[in-house]
């Protein structure tokens, strides 16, 4: 079965590079949720909306990955 795989963002990319653990926390997560995450960050009509959101996301996976 071929694993379908989310296309990151160079932005978000280099967000996940910065941060081990965000970056881990990601792969873990099922490829809907992968999607639902970019959608999110490329959903942003503003470029400080995106790397506000970036930021939130990678935030957010760092706490989930503590759990």
């Amino acid at each position: 079965e071929d694993e379908r795989v989310v296309e990151l963002p160079d932005d978000l990319k280099r967000a996940l590079e910065q941060n081990p653990a965000a970056k881990a926390r990601y792969a873990r997560l099922s490829y809907s949720h992968q999607r639902e995450y970019v959608r999110w960050i490329n959903d942003a009509k503003r470029p400080e909306t995106r790397v506000r959101r970036i930021d939130k996301m990678v935030q957010m996976l760092v706490e989930d990955s503590t759990r």
